[in-house]
């Protein structure tokens, strides 16, 4: 049975963005949930991902921290990177990343997850604008993608809150 490693039921959830070099990460007093490359820049408590590109660039970097999947991802990726630890009860829902974070976290008691780092379009913080991502179209989710999966979130786990900050969803052009 997984439990949360502070006593705290608040947690933090970082997406790539380049909205969240607003803030200084290692200040951040509460359990981290991280997304896919942010490896790189700082360690969350938990770290997830579930792109088997992403896996590789982790063994690539040589990180040797875990990495939580979603259970169908971490059956397909086995040997992509070594230390994956499969995330409990998920299936094969199509969830993005940083949703698996909300789910992960409510598994393990949270109940207010402050998400940072959710803007973007064709401009993560390590994903450079190339032929193939320059459409918002194309590499921004949509506002309702999260405003659903949200509402089947908080339906799933009534007692979480997901508050947003000021950055959220933001284009760039």
């Amino acid at each position: 049975m997984l439990r949360a490693i502070s006593p705290e039921r608040r947690c933090y959830i970082i997406g790539n963005g380049r909205s969240r070099l607003n803030y200084q990460l290692d200040q951040i007093p509460y359990t981290t949930f991280g997304c896919n490359q942010l490896y790189r820049d700082f360690q969350p408590t938990y770290l997830l991902a579930q792109d088997r590109n992403v896996l590789e660039c982790m063994t690539r970097d040589g990180y040797t921290g875990e990495v939580w999947v979603p259970l169908t991802r971490y059956r397909q990726h086995q040997g992509a990177y070594q230390r994956m630890r499969a995330i409990p009860g998920s299936s094969t829902d199509t969830w993005l990343t940083g949703e698996w974070c909300i789910i992960l976290a409510a598994q393990l008691g949270f109940n207010r997850m402050d998400l940072i780092g959710f803007d973007g379009g064709p401009d993560s913080h390590y994903r450079p604008r190339t032929d193939t991502n320059q459409s918002l179209e194309r590499c921004q989710t949509h506002r309702t993608r999260y405003q659903h999966s949200f509402q089947r979130l908080q339906q799933r786990y009534p007692k979480i809150l997901i508050k947003t900050d000021q950055y959220f969803m933001q284009a760039y052009k």
